[in-house]
């Protein structure tokens, strides 16, 4: 495969997994619609990151460590399993209107004393723990329990990686823009979730959007063994 074949290879790769749904996204989806875009920023930061180092892992041989030992992946994925199914319960039993409309309240007060920076600390300190959107560090040790981001990361090298010339430089390149196309990507959820944050005052069509939230998140677990 030529050189542009392997870049447009591997951007398409990631634009896919990145975009389409999975648990990533979904928690995005939830927390923005929960808190907002700018709140879940170190989610989405913390997101890439995971990922990026895990790519650059796998160009350093993690890769083919994983597929040597294939109760590594089975660990991984009954792990992460059992997170989602956590995840999933704490969704469920959420009063996602009331938090919805808490949060729409002190964004309001805050905006109109122009102090948008104290609002969002304030936010922060009443999250518990696991709480969505996730922080940086939670968001980033996510991704190592995240079936969908070790399928990312373990198949991306064989879609492009160089030996000749400048191989360092060609495999930072490459890390560069995966993780800008998966920024981007997860980016367009968590707009989404803000944007449906306009449907408040339509109890009736944010229990069935959070209804839907829970049971693809609770899909998400299930098809890790399918």
């Amino acid at each position: 495969m030529s050189f542009e074949g392997s870049i447009t290879a591997l951007a398409l790769f990631m634009l896919i997994n990145s975009v389409t749904p999975g648990p990533n996204n979904l928690m995005l989806l939830h927390g923005s619609i929960k808190r907002g875009f700018w709140a879940c920023r170190w989610h989405m930061l913390g997101i890439t990151v995971g990922v990026t180092v895990m790519l650059w892992l796998s160009y350093w041989g993690m890769a083919a460590l994983i597929i040597s030992f294939p109760a590594v992946m089975l660990s991984i994925r009954i792990l992460g399993t059992l997170y989602l199914l956590w995840l999933t319960y704490q969704m469920a039993k959420t009063d996602f209107i009331a938090v919805v409309n808490d949060a729409l309240k002190h964004e309001q007060q805050y905006k109109q004393a122009n102090e948008v920076l104290i609002q969002a600390k304030n936010v922060e300190v009443k999250k518990r723990f696991g709480e969505l959107p996730l922080n940086f560090g939670q968001a980033l040790l996510f991704q190592w329990l995240n079936p969908k981001a070790w399928t990312m990361t373990v198949v991306a090298p064989s879609l492009a990686m160089f030996h000749a010339g400048k191989p360092w430089l060609d495999n930072y390149l490459l890390l560069a823009m995966s993780a800008i196309i998966n920024l981007l990507s997860i980016s367009c959820w968590a707009a989404g979730g803000h944007w449906l944050r306009t449907l408040v005052h339509l109890p009736r069509v944010m229990r069935v959007i959070h209804g839907l939230i829970v049971l693809m998140t609770l899909y998400c677990a299930v098809t890790l063994w399918l």
